[in-house]
């Protein structure tokens, strides 16, 4: 594999997980506070909170990404997005506990771990597929 070929790879996965990660974890967050009926701010709430997904949904993703590019050529899709949902897990929740100046119960901690995992894993499986989808080569080369 050439060195360009292998550079375009990754960019498209750090690109998945920098623009996609950060508001997949933002609409799972706004949905898990819906389902547990705490619904703040309506669509000002969204356009305002928005900034915020980003800049505290960074730092997970850039985990995200590493630990997925690492595994990326070492293991298989399915295996890859199970760790990469555990990793996404265990990463936002770090985040919770580390900006969180409140005391929460541990059943609102471990519920925030979807907001990390679910990301990590669609992030995962679409840089997956958009590596596996590599064009075909013409018959005039």
């Amino acid at each position: 594999m050439r060195l360009a070929e292998s550079v375009g790879r990754g960019m498209k996965r750090f690109l998945i997980f920098l623009l996609l990660g950060p508001l997949l974890g933002f609409l799972v967050f706004l949905l898990r506070n819906a389902l547990a009926g705490k619904i703040v701010g309506g669509f000002m709430g969204f356009v305002f909170g928005l900034p915020f997904g980003y800049l505290f949904g960074l730092p997970i993703v850039l985990v995200m990404w590493v630990e997925d590019w690492f595994l990326s050529d070492k293991i298989g899709i399915g295996m890859k997005d199970a760790t990469s949902a555990c990793v996404g897990y265990v990463a936002s929740i770090a985040m919770l506990l580390l900006t969180s100046a409140l005391h929460l119960q541990l059943l609102q901690i471990l519920s925030f771990g979807i907001v990390g995992a679910i990301p990590a894993a669609v992030c995962s499986w679409l840089a997956g597929i958009t590596e596996n989808a590599r064009p075909r080569a013409s018959s005039s080369e």
